[in-house]
């Protein structure tokens, strides 16, 4: 179980729970608030076109005992390249290494 200490509003996430807990497995977003419980993160849209954060959506509360694992960026780091290249990139590696396909490319 992660530390509140460790997870810190305004860091940068890409968290991966356990299966199902929620309706992906993956989500990437920013640390809103944190306590003995879990953490709320306000996910977030990334523009592709625009190649910057487009907008943030809904938030998630995510209990501790629910999440798998995390890659944090803290606010030392650069939340740019964190959001562009690596959060996205680790959430491809995530689904692949359990078999998901890309949320966005999902039927309904």
């Amino acid at each position: 179980m992660a530390k509140a200490q460790a997870i810190q509003p305004g860091y940068c996430v890409a968290v991966h729970l356990l299966p199902e807990t929620a309706p992906e497995d993956c989500y990437i977003g920013i640390v809103e608030a944190v306590d003995d419980y879990g953490m709320l993160i306000n996910l977030v849209h990334w523009d592709d076109k625009l190649d910057m954060v487009g907008g943030y959506t809904e938030s998630l509360f995510i209990p501790w005992m629910n999440l798998n694992s995390i890659l944090v960026s803290t606010e030392v780091q650069p939340s740019r390249r964190f959001m562009t290249d690596r959060a996205r990139k680790w959430k491809s590696q995530i689904e692949a290494m359990y078999g998901k396909e890309n949320s966005s490319t999902k039927k309904k």
